[in-house]
């Protein structure tokens, strides 16, 4: 069979299944929205998994994922090794993703993961995957998170608690109802 034949099948039959997701917040999970001009990086803190580094053109500041609480702090990140230190941090090293690369973890420890599709490039989507369930095979399961232009970063905290997914001027976070201990 013709390879450009086999890959218009094939695309056909994943846009089908992609129109299947529903999107919004998922079961279980609420969800604030920040609007950050120049958004370029984000990272959770390992230590204080509820913390998020969020680096901007406006900016650098610590949001608390649990309560929403922003505190401006120093800008003091380095694009090379993708980290940045922040006072109400410690000492702590956050690791940073976004337009210089990097990245956030992509699963959490009660079988969530989070992956991107891009049918209708460069519009993404990110779909959020409950208790190893695939979109390829379950879509009904799964939700769209997010939808947009140029997204940055996305990914859970440590603990998988928190989800944050980002693109240069939105920011969402989203916050497990029921939170599961941190270790």
């Amino acid at each position: 069979m013709n390879t450009n034949i086999i890959e218009t099948v094939n695309r056909k039959r994943l846009l089908k299944i992609i129109q299947r997701i529903p999107a919004g917040v998922p079961a279980g999970w609420d969800k604030i929205t920040f609007a950050v001009g120049g958004l370029m990086y984000i990272g959770f803190s390992d230590i204080t998994p509820e913390k998020l580094v969020v680096v901007s053109s406006q900016g650098q500041r610590v949001i608390d994922c649990r309560t929403g609480d922003k505190i401006f702090c120093e800008e003091n990140y380095d694009e090379m090794e993708l980290t940045a230190l922040a006072d109400v941090l410690g000492d702590e090293i956050v690791p940073l993703s976004g337009e210089g690369g990097g990245g956030l973890r992509r699963y959490s420890q009660d079988g969530n993961i989070l992956t991107s599709a891009a049918p209708f490039w460069p519009k993404e989507k990110i779909i959020f995957m409950p208790d190893y369930i695939s979109w390829t095979q379950n879509p009904e399961k799964c939700t769209v998170i997010f939808e947009e232009y140029e997204i940055k970063a996305f990914g859970f905290s440590k603990c998988g608690n928190y989800m944050a997914v980002c693109n240069s001027d939105t920011l969402d976070i989203f916050r497990k109802i029921q939170q599961t201990i941190c270790t």
